[in-house]
């Protein structure tokens, strides 16, 4: 009995060896600098984030495919994203298909259905529940088992696989799970290792599920913890489907590796507001020609409207014009010009802003708050988004007392540091012996 369940334990460790060889020789190939000719061939979309940071009208929609595995996979994903407002989970699996029986239902031909008619950012996979059988090719059935069906059957994982990555999708291909039946354990093992080897190469990302539904010893389990802690019947009857509490275990692996990428997509969102100067024009309102600087200080940004009247020029002040603000023209319209922008340096740091006229400094001069504000402390909320949907806010003040704040008179708004610094691009003497002072001796 012994001899017999090592030499089991050999065999299925020899086939996971043989099988990872391939992804092994592409890593190396890959760390050596020499790309394969397939995977660079492939039109696959890179972009930084696996999950694309910016879906049409800011909804997310989930594709879920495969057989009836895939379809309980739907319905935990549709529990677990059920309370998301920007999320879809829409259900195209088949019951009693599979990458075998193309007669019947050819997955690798439907998808372009699916895909044809509707818009999705992500899909998941799920087959192997009925690709236990022989494969025909030509006049001739190939069986299971051998490595000539491993072939064929890679083929057509990879052409789905490639299918998808081509529309840009983030792909997540659930493996199976261990299963009762010893046999029925191995065949999904060999399955599995195709889907990791496929989904490594085109870029699908392979989510194994194999432990999550195994006791202390590795071996097969019909019960076990389910999503909140309690230990509960996961699996069927037939040792190969799940309870509906089984599912929405199998279908959290999956769930938890989207929420990942969602988050990481959720970053690629937060654009900088510095940036070139069409982007500045663009977050500022202004129109900017393409390819057209904006002019410097001292010059008009676009030229006079025809219709303006005389008035409108009267009433701008001086310093609007000696900084760049251009005579209005008879017949002008009523609305004011947009404002120019001036670049200065603010120590080595370019800083492009809108001219700021010297009627607006002079005024700035005395500007102090007045009533209760001028006793509390300058205070900013800050709000960050957190995984899961919540967001952490925080509030932020210089002096948390306010008797503090209140015994200290508070300096001028144009002799703030920040006002000096960031609105008129004055470049602060550092104080005697602080981290910045770089004069030396040093005193």
């Amino acid at each position: 009995m012994f001899l017999s369940a090592s030499c089991f334990d050999l065999r299925r460790l020899g086939r996971r060896i043989l099988a990872s060889l391939p992804a092994l020789l592409l890593l190396v190939l890959c760390l050596s600098g020499i790309a394969p000719a397939d995977a660079l061939a492939q039109n696959t979309v890179f972009q930084r984030s696996y999950i694309e940071p910016f879906p049409p009208g800011d909804r997310y929609r989930v594709l879920v495919v495969g057989d009836s595995l895939a379809d309980g996979v739907w319905s935990g994903l549709y529990r677990a994203f059920q309370e998301d407002g920007n999320m879809d989970v829409i259900n195209k699996s088949k019951p009693s298909s599979g990458f075998v029986r193309v007669d019947s239902y050819d997955w690798t031909k439907e998808l372009d259905d699916i895909l044809k008619d509707e818009t999705f950012q992500i899909v998941v996979v799920m087959f192997g529940a009925n690709d236990n059988q022989a494969i025909k090719s030509g006049k001739e059935y190939v069986k299971p088992g051998t490595d000539a069906w491993d072939e064929l059957y890679g083929q057509r994982v990879e052409a789905f696989i490639k299918k998808l990555r081509a529309k840009g999708l983030a792909v997540y291909w659930t493996g199976l799970p261990i299963m009762r039946s010893p046999d029925d354990s191995d065949d999904a093992e060999a399955l599995n290792d195709i889907y990791r080897e496929k989904s490594f190469i085109n870029g699908a990302k392979f989510i194994d599920t194999w432990s999550g539904f195994t006791d202390e010893s590795g071996r097969y389990s019909a019960v076990g913890p389910d999503m909140s802690g309690q230990i509960r019947r996961l699996r069927d009857d037939d040792g190969v489907h799940f309870t509906p509490r089984g599912y929405l275990k199998l279908a959290h692996f999956a769930e938890k590796e989207i929420r990942r990428d969602l988050s990481l997509a959720k970053l690629e969102r937060n654009i900088p507001l510095a940036g070139n100067v069409d982007e500045q024009a663009n977050v500022m309102g202004r129109v900017v020609s393409p390819g057209k600087p904006v002019p410097p200080s001292g010059t008009a940004t676009d030229a006079p409207a025809e219709g303006a009247s005389e008035p409108a020029q009267a009433e701008a002040p001086a310093g609007d014009q000696a900084q760049g603000g251009a005579p209005a023209a008879e017949g002008e319209a009523a609305e004011a010009a947009p404002p120019a922008i001036e670049q200065s340096k603010v120590g080595e740091v370019d800083v492009v802003r809108p001219v700021i006229s010297q009627t607006t400094l002079d005024a700035a001069q005395n500007m102090t708050p007045q009533g209760v504000a001028s006793s509390l402390s300058d205070s900013e909320n800050i709000s960050s988004d957190l995984p899961g949907g919540l967001t952490a806010l925080a509030s932020i003040s210089a002096v948390s007392d306010p008797s503090v704040a209140s015994s200290k008179p508070r300096l001028p708004l144009a002799q703030r540091p920040y006002y000096r610094v960031l609105i008129k691009g004055e470049q602060l003497k550092p104080k005697a012996g602080r981290a910045d002072d770089f004069s030396w001796p040093r005193s």
